[in-house]
């Protein structure tokens, strides 16, 4: 049966002026549903001529408005429902011909928005950092986004990607610096920090040039905060790692393992936590530790000397295969490597508890993370004269200026050991 396409309206939605809304009323098999035209009049100015539903001429009352709109509002009328026939007469034509395929197929769909919104970006942004497996960055990315969030909150700061700037920028890198936890208490991040956090946001707004989201580098007049106090490494002098190292520990305790894996990082020049934990025997060949960096996708090959080969000895076994990890800090060899890194920070973080415990024993005063043996390595090289091109070579570096970056907390205590050689 065809489908009649009529005006109406629907008196039990009268509205507080009096006025009621005009309807189409679609009609198949005694069947009707309605779809509304958003313009609504008086019932007496209403009339079933669907070429001239309003006819204001004909109404017991004068209605000035109402007849100043009449003519535009019954073309409106005329368009709308010619769209819906047409579309009736094409489906009928093709044979498909349903109420619900006329309403779906005519009917406009609602244009999506294009999200503008910096903190939506960002989450954007992060997502990808998780399809993309960059573990770190994007639980880092997080925290990030917090901050945002509760700049343009607390600063009533511009909130979309566009007024991104860089006065945007530095407000929320003051912002950083000066903010306050819950209770209003200074929480201010260090500025190396800051730096860091702001090395995330450049890496949000890089992928928003490249995915031609916006045109402009916001970056670009950015005055970054300046190194601080707070940006000096925690290093251990070579005289402290001897004390850690001739600690008498409980052979196979928890405190013994993470004592031999902080020692085993340093002699190898600071192998980071993440390619500890992932080291298989396989990885050591011909008297070499050689294996691929985690962070960087950089090769590493160091020899194995005696301080490196004494370590490994304690957890060599007869069976032990060539796919074994070496080390008893992840409890197997994880695919997936979302899961690896998750698994390998919650370990870090029971390592790092423990080397506190480690340095309170050997009579050591600074916070000792994992992360401290690469500095005091660092640290030590320099005071052995290493140039600077074996230290970078042996921290994995890809560039010279990464180093010198790295070593900048270190150039005061060489500074002075320059000075006494000159006037000794």
């Amino acid at each position: 049966m065809a489908i009649t396409i009529k005006f109406s309206q629907l008196k039990r939605k009268r509205k507080e002026d009096g006025t009621i809304p005009i309807y189409l009323r679609f009609t198949e098999n005694r069947k009707s549903k309605y779809r509304t035209t958003e313009i609504s009049v008086p019932p007496d100015c209403f009339t079933k001529d669907v070429e001239n539903p309003i006819n204001v001429t004909k109404s017991k009352k004068g209605y000035d408005f109402y007849k100043r709109v009449e003519k535009n509002w019954n073309h409106k009328l005329r368009k709308l429902r010619t769209k819906y026939i047409e579309k009736r007469d094409a489906l009928e034509l093709a044979g498909n011909l349903s109420l619900d395929r006329l309403l779906r197929e005519t009917e406009d769909k609602p244009e999506k928005k294009e999200i503008r919104g910096i903190v939506e970006k960002a989450k954007q942004y992060r997502a990808g950092l998780k399809a993309d497996n960059r573990y770190w960055e994007h639980r880092h990315f997080k925290v990030v986004i917090g901050n945002i969030e509760n700049y343009i909150r607390e600063n009533s700061a511009s909130s979309t990607i566009d007024e991104m700037d860089a006065a945007w920028l530095e407000g929320f890198q003051s912002y950083l610096q000066t903010m306050k936890d819950k209770k209003g208490k200074p929480a201010g991040n260090s500025p190396r920090t800051v730096r860091k956090k702001l090395q995330r946001v450049k890496g949000f707004t890089d992928w928003m040039i490249k995915t031609k989201q916006i045109k402009h580098n916001p970056f670009l007049g950015v005055d970054k905060v300046k190194a601080g106090n707070g940006d000096t490494k925690t290093k251990l002098t070579f005289e402290q790692i001897r004390a850690i190292e001739n600690l008498e520990l409980e052979p196979e305790s928890f405190i013994w393992h993470v004592r031999n894996f902080f020692m085993y990082s340093f002699y190898n020049a600071g192998i980071r936590f993440g390619d500890l934990a992932t080291l298989q025997w396989q990885n050591i060949v011909d008297g070499r530790l050689q294996y691929t960096m985690h962070k960087t996708g950089g090769k590493k090959s160091i020899q194995q000397l005696e301080p490196m080969e004494k370590i490994l000895e304690l957890y060599r076994k007869p069976d032990s295969k060539p796919a074994d990890l070496i080390f008893p800090i992840l409890d197997k060899v994880y695919a997936d490597p979302m899961e690896l890194r998750k698994k390998i920070g919650s370990q870090n973080a029971q390592v790092n508890l423990k080397l506190k415990d480690i340095a309170a024993e050997a009579g050591i005063q600074a916070n000792v993370s994992f992360h401290v043996s690469r500095h005091s390595w660092a640290h030590f090289g320099l005071k052995k004269g290493m140039d600077l091109y074996s230290i970078s070579k042996a921290l994995g570096h890809s560039d010279l200026a990464v180093t010198q970056d790295y070593l900048k907390s270190f150039d005061e205590e060489l500074l002075d050991k320059s000075m006494q050689n000159l006037y000794s």
